[in-house]
């Protein structure tokens, strides 16, 4: 795809490559970053804690920055550059030279004054981003190395027996085909050759877009009512009888006391009545 000045670009597992319309490549290693800006006379690169690798040429009027958190890495035309620069999260950088690099990189610092031009052939180490702590360096940096692609072989086939025709020949066994699946498989011959086809499998979560040619409807309202199988019956009231006496039960049974008529209850003028008549005597 086209990328554009302001553009912002990633690497995931694998390295990616932008390449340049103006001739040559920037690496970007697994898991880093990078952002590309056009300036007056040249790109601006700007990185974190990520490893790139550098590999085109620049003309007399041309002149790349990269900047990193501790640094401005100046590329400065006329020459030929090709190097690994790798800032790890806590804060050293590397620089290497890879094959085919001829110029020199100045380093500086933004925090201060300082500044540093490696050789063409120099490998340095800069600990926690400080330019007075330089050191030389042997280790790994940039991209990891690709795995080497291995080749299998196949080992030729054994020649066959040659066959000696000088003696009688054995009796020739003549094999019928049959469809039963439970018939012995017939006798391997010497020198026969036997193919195995190995056919994946392939599993798709995705839906098929191929839709069946017959579709079954039910109607739910067709189905017997399973909860309401037995008949509806009618509740049966039974209606309240006296029981029945002989006479002869009801005579023997004792007379029952007559009841006592119950006083009837006096309001308060009545009582006041009878407190009034019990004084007079009426």
């Amino acid at each position: 795809m086209d990328v554009v000045s302001g553009s912002e670009l990633s690497a995931g597992i694998a390295p990616a490559t932008l390449k340049l319309l103006r001739g040559g490549e920037v690496r970007i290693c697994p898991r880093s970053g990078l952002s590309v800006s056009a300036g007056a006379h040249g790109l601006l690169l700007a990185t974190g804690a990520s490893a790139i690798e550098i590999n085109y040429q620049l003309t007399q009027e041309t002149q790349d920055v990269v900047i990193t958190p501790d640094f401005n890495v100046t590329l400065a035309g006329p020459g030929t550059f090709h190097f690994a620069l790798e800032v790890s999260k806590k804060g050293d950088t590397c620089v290497k030279p890879l094959p085919g690099n001829a110029s020199e990189i100045t380093f500086s610092e933004l925090l201060g004054t300082g500044t540093y031009k490696t050789r063409p052939d120099e490998a340095a180490l800069f600990p926690g981003g400080k330019l007075d702590q330089r050191t030389m360096f042997s280790g790994e940096c940039g991209c990891p190395p690709t795995a080497p692609v291995l080749r299998a072989e196949t080992a030729p086939a054994p020649a066959p027996p040659r066959e000696n025709n000088s003696g009688p020949k054995p009796a020739e066994r003549v094999v019928v085909a049959t469809n039963d699946p439970t018939s012995p498989l017939p006798p391997d011959h010497p020198g026969q050759v036997h193919v195995q086809v190995d056919a994946p499998f392939v599993f798709s979560a995705r839906p098929s877009a191929v839709r069946p040619y017959a579709v079954a409807k039910l109607q739910i309202s067709t189905l017997p009512n399973v909860f309401f199988v037995q008949e509806q019956v009618d509740p049966v009231v039974l209606t309240q009888k006296p029981a029945e006496v002989s006479l002869k039960a009801e005579a023997e049974q004792p007379p029952r006391p007559a009841e006592k008529p119950k006083k009837e209850k006096k309001g308060f003028m009545g009582r006041m009545k009878g407190f009034f008549g019990s004084l007079f005597h009426r």
